[in-house]
């Protein structure tokens, strides 16, 4: 009886699906092809869909379930008289819910959806065909209708108007060509007399004019007022330079006698498929469990039938429209694309005969016309140069006399000019140097130098650095206090701004200490160099560069990741996280505990805290 009872249950299922398929606009092939998809589909579901077998002793109770027993509670120190007990009751317990057969709401899903999937896969698949066939079909028959339009066009058009191009170019290949040579032939004779007449007229004029005198005496004459003018101020000038160079010497000279005055210093970063819900009450299905069963077999089948349905239909859509759609495309594209490669193969085949015709004829009449003697254009070339060689070599004969005329008059001067201008302008340039030395102070920087704060002749990290250098005052004036800047090539250390020295009295010398700056405590142990320049009253007085070499003993960490966290405890579980660095910036390492380091702040890194822990991973050795 229970097995009749489920079958009347599927039956309207059954009915409801055939009837569905039945109604559909598909032919009597499709219900077959539907059948044979239903069957394959429950088939492949046999497997994981029978209801499991349980043991109903070993199947676990929800509504009662199951407790931990309490621990037994701590015996009694003093001795207890025996209690009787009484006769244990049975506890009624509920019956147990047999479980719910759902392998034929699971299969009459399966057959709704495999329908429905099929139904609609075909429709949109067909569909979907239908319109990719047009359009490559369209697409493919233009790209083939013009590339054979145009090349049957083209090539038939190449042989039109042959004659008619081979007449026109062969009658204006003739006259273009005589006309040229012509030209041709009647410039070659005129260059040729030309260059005749020009170069023997040219040789005799040019003797006549290295024999004119007057353009000799001009050009003496004007050498002698230049040198007159230019010699004197070289003269005096050169003489002026060499006199205050003299004299600034002797000064200079004067005080390396003098002795050393004591030294100044300064400190200074599910969705599923969807399915189409369906009525279930219709079907007979009420449980819960029926109800899930009959969704995922409808899904199953929905989603299997409409794929292989939609991929069948397609390819038929597909099929009926491409080859109609590519002969239509075609031929449309093959009338149109004919008419433009013939119009191009007639331009290009008329063309081409013209061009052949054309050039055959004018390289045969241009050859025989310029070829021809023209006598009556080589007279005439040959006056004209004639004339022109005449006056240019008469000009370029006088132009080398006055040459000549110009250098001697110009040398005799100068030899006359110079030493007296000369001597005039050195007297001028010590007077000059004694009143400047006189009324000014005049420093110069010797031997700058670098040295370390302890004096063991290492730059040590956290060490202070040092400037010497010895200003030397050769004026007779009190100089102004010194003004110096430092500037580093590397960094790493912490330079002192508006460095200054004492004045240096007049005629005298000074030495002089400052501190340039403090290496950083995770200094790198290279070699650096220190742009070191002077200046007094904005006046420059030299900029030196000098080299040391950097040495540290501390070990340093360098953070190789931006946002590196400093924890307050070397764990990753609640570390308490003091700060966070940068790229690049580095740490003195005091320590080890584990996977991190224990680090301390170095002088160039800002903020408040002082030591603290970084995992060994973040850091990079220096």
């Amino acid at each position: 009886m229970k097995k009749i009872a489920k079958a009347a249950a599927v039956l309207p299922s059954i009915l409801v699906s055939y009837g569905l398929i039945f109604a559909s606009d598909s032919s009597l092939k499709d219900l077959s092809q539907a059948n044979e998809t239903i069957k394959q589909l429950i088939e492949e579901q046999k497997d994981f869909q029978k209801p499991p077998q349980e043991n109903d002793h070993n199947k676990p109770d929800h509504n009662n379930p199951v407790h931990p027993p309490k621990p037994d509670p701590k015996p009694d120190p003093k001795p207890q008289p025996p209690i009787p007990h009484p006769q244990p009751v049975p506890n009624p317990q509920p019956p147990q819910p047999q479980p719910v057969d759902t392998t034929q709401a699971y299969q009459a899903g399966l057959r709704d959806g495999s329908e429905k999937g099929m139904r609609e896969g075909r429709r949109d698949g067909y569909s979907a065909g239908l319109d990719e066939g047009e359009r490559e079909g369209r697409r493919a028959g233009y790209d083939q209708g013009n590339a054979d339009g145009r090349r049957a066009g083209y090539r038939d058009g190449l042989s039109i108007d042959q004659s008619a191009a081979v007449e026109k170019g062969r009658y204006e290949g003739e006259r273009a060509g005589t006309s040229n040579g012509i030209s041709a032939g009647e410039k070659r004779c005129y260059d040729e007399g030309y260059t005749s007449g020009y170069n023997s007229a040219y040789a005799a004029a040019k003797i006549l004019g290295l024999q004119d005198e007057a353009s000799y005496n001009a050009g003496y004459a004007k050498g002698q007022s230049d040198a007159s003018g230019i010699e004197s101020e070289k003269g005096r000038r050169a003489g002026y330079q060499a006199g205050f160079a003299q004299r600034e010497s002797e000064l200079q000279a004067s005080l390396e006698t003098l002795k050393m005055p004591p030294l100044l210093s300064k400190s200074i970063s599910y969705s599923g498929g969807s399915y189409i819900p369906v009525d279930m009450a219709k079907a007979g299905f009420n449980t819960p469990e029926e109800r899930q069963a009959y969704e995922r077999g409808f899904r199953d089948g929905y989603q299997r039938s409409y794929r292989r349905a939609y991929d069948d239909a397609k390819r038929d859509g597909y099929n009926q429209t491409y080859s109609s759609a590519y002969r239509r495309a075609y031929d449309s594209q093959y009338s149109i694309s004919y008419r433009d490669g013939f119009s191009q193969g007639k331009d290009e085949g008329y063309q081409r005969a013209y061009n052949a015709a054309y050039n055959s004829a004018y390289n045969s009449y241009y050859e025989q016309y310029s070829s021809m003697d023209y006598p009556q254009k080589r007279d005439m070339g040959l006056a004209a140069g004639r004339t022109a060689g005449d006056k240019a070599g008469f000009a370029d004969g006088c132009a080398q006399q006055n040459k000549k005329g110009y250098k001697e008059g110009y040398e005799k001067k100068a030899a006359e000019v110079y030493p007296q201008a000369f001597e005039t302008g050195k007297q001028a340039g010590i007077a000059s140097a004694d009143k400047y030395y006189s009324e000014n102070s005049v420093l110069k920087v010797f031997d700058v130098s670098l040295y370390d704060e302890n004096g063991n002749g290492k730059f040590e990290a956290g060490e202070n650095v040092f400037v010497k250098a010895e200003i030397k005052n050769f004026g007779f004036q009190k100089s102004e206090q010194l003004s110096l800047s430092v500037r580093s090539e590397r960094g790493e250390i912490v330079l002192e701004s508006q460095l200054t020295g004492e004045a240096v009295s007049a005629r005298n010398k000074a030495l002089l200490t400052l501190k340039a700056g403090k290496l950083y405590d995770v200094v790198s142990p290279d070699s650096d160099a220190l742009i070191i320049s002077f200046s007094e009253k904005g006046q420059d007085l030299g900029s030196f560069r000098l080299m040391y070499a950097r040495t540290n003993t501390n070990k340093v960490g360098i953070v190789n990741e931006d946002d590196t966290s400093v924890t307050e405890k070397a764990t990753w579980f609640f570390p308490g996280k003091i700060t966070s660095l940068d790229k690049g910036a580095k740490v003195l390492i005091i320590g080890e505990k584990g996977n991190y380091f224990k680090v301390r702040k170095s002088e160039m890194i800002e903020g408040k805290w002082s030591e603290g822990y970084i995992s060994k991973d973040k850091l990079t050795l220096q």
